[in-house]
């Protein structure tokens, strides 16, 4: 049997979450059980083996067994989990690193954050579904808090809204999956064996099924019209909650769309690539216009990555090999990007006291270093070539292109809505004039641990903007590479 890493990486996040609520020192357990997961997370990318078309690093233990159901303690990991594996590593290490100086309840705080990679983590390397699902719900509970105790002036109504959102679309996947699996016939909860018998399921049974899985993952993502709780969760929610949001749990929904319903399901899926195409289409027009009316730094964000998830909706619409190796680089990237961008409006709000456009300008010359992390991370969303977004998008529009030919322009004109927002704020904001008496007399530039937290997350949208055949290759050479 081989090196278990993908158990020990669970082990690891669950000790870390609950010796830092143990301990009062939770931040520098947190750090500690953080780093090893992110070096376990290094060990996964430099152990994998190229074009093997299958789960590497499984494991596979009995668990339930009864008349009516199987269900294992399975995991393992591909080219489509493995770059989100790095992701959720990467960016909880980076996260805890930015939020050293947090002085409300830190034991707490970290353990919360600790508790949030290991439900991640779950989801994106359980390959029973009744693991899976446990982890999906796991994921809810610290994000709950960490939006209803450490969040702004609505954290109650934001908090609640989140929850009952995402719970209710959770118990509709939950549906889904069963129906799934009785009408399979499988004798398992196993990917695998639902798997290899869900493709015999009747296409009209299948199609129903798949709309119950677009809602329960398309709300996670989200997609247009199940979105209305991710501004207001944003906007509520502190800095490390926002950027574990759009960087992770948006994540959760694109991997499962893909991994359990477009997958397991073709008839389905075919059924229903018109309205995925429709509403991922709206998704990127709805999210850019709605980011291009706000005034709120974080509330623009908030919309824009409405309009990202539109786009990877779109590249799962294709089924292309292209088309779905975009959707993952796009999911990787936006998760690296959109917690840049939260970070540092966070830090805007922190040294400026406001986050509001027309009261900002001018704080190039009083914070250079937040000023260029922040134009980095602008410019990195906006899809400047050589930055991460920037094959991740041409890739998807590509394949929407090689599909439904000029469709693309619907899509390839709001870039330029997108390009436009984020070029507006940053000429608002970042320079012009100062506008000294909206804010803080004495601003001050980012800490050494917040510029360290976004500088690891800068450092891979300029390496994968630059060479994004490292990344590239993995996603194709294993799950997606053998699909199409």
């Amino acid at each position: 049997m081989s090196f278990p890493v993908l158990s020990l990486m669970l082990i690891i996040a669950f000790a870390g979450a609950l010796f830092s609520f143990m301990s009062k020192k939770g931040r520098d357990i947190a750090l500690i059980f953080s780093s090893i997961d992110f070096i376990l997370s290094l060990y996964l990318m430099f152990s994998f083996t190229y074009n093997t078309f299958s789960y590497q690093f499984m494991e596979k233990y009995g668990w339930i067994s009864t008349p009516y159901i199987t269900a294992n303690y399975v995991v393992g990991a591909d080219g489509l989990s493995i770059p989100l594996i790095l992701l959720t590593t990467l960016l909880v290490l980076a996260v805890v690193i930015y939020s050293w100086d947090e002085k409300k309840n830190p034991s707490a705080f970290f353990g919360l954050i600790m508790l949030e990679e290991l439900g991640v983590l779950g989801v994106f390397i359980s390959l029973d579904f009744l693991l899976f699902f446990i982890f999906w719900e796991v994921s809810l509970i610290p994000m709950f808090f960490l939006i209803a105790y450490w969040g702004g002036p609505r954290k109650n109504y934001a908090s609640y809204k989140f929850l009952i959102y995402t719970h209710v679309a959770g118990i509709i996947m939950l549906v889904s999956v069963i129906a799934m699996y009785f009408y399979s016939g499988a004798t398992s909860l196993d990917f695998a064996a639902i798997a290899s018998k869900s493709a015999y399921i009747a296409p009209f049974t299948q199609a129903v099924i798949f709309l119950g899985l677009l809602f329960g993952f398309g709300t996670k993502m989200p997609i247009v019209p199940m979105h209305t709780w991710l501004p207001d969760a944003h906007v509520e929610a502190p800095t490390a909650g926002s950027a574990l949001l759009a960087g992770l749990l948006l994540k959760m929904g694109g991997y499962g769309l893909i991994r359990l319903a477009a997958y397991m399901l073709p008839a389905g899926r075919s059924a229903m690539t018109p309205l995925m195409m429709g509403i991922g289409i709206l998704g990127v027009v709805w999210g850019a216009v709605a980011a291009l009316s706000q005034t709120d730094m974080k509330k623009m964000v908030a919309y824009s990555s409405i309009s990202h998830m539109g786009l990877v909706l779109i590249a799962i619409a294709t089924w292309t090999q292209i088309g779905l190796m975009g959707a993952v680089f796009l999911m990787f990237a936006h998760g690296l990007v959109s917690a840049v961008l939260f970070m540092g409006v966070g830090s805007v709000h922190h040294s400026y006291g406001t986050r509001d456009i027309p009261k900002l300008g001018g704080i190039a010359d009083r914070t250079p270093m937040l000023s260029v992390m922040l134009v980095i991370g602008s410019l990195a969303s906006l899809g400047l070539p050589a930055l991460i977004s920037f094959p991740a998008e041409f890739s998807i529009l590509y394949a929407l292109f090689s599909v439904e030919g000029y469709i693309v322009a619907i899509p390839l004109a709001t870039l330029t809505i997108v390009a436009g927002f984020y070029i507006w704020m940053l000429q608002r904001v970042v320079f012009g004039k100062y506008k000294s008496r909206y804010v803080n007399k004495k601003p001050h530039d980012i800490s050494l641990y917040e510029a360290i937290g976004i500088a690891m997350l800068i450092s891979l949208i300029v390496l994968y903007g630059v060479l994004p055949f490292i990344l590239n290759n993995i996603i194709l050479s294993s799950f997606i590479g053998g699909m199409v």
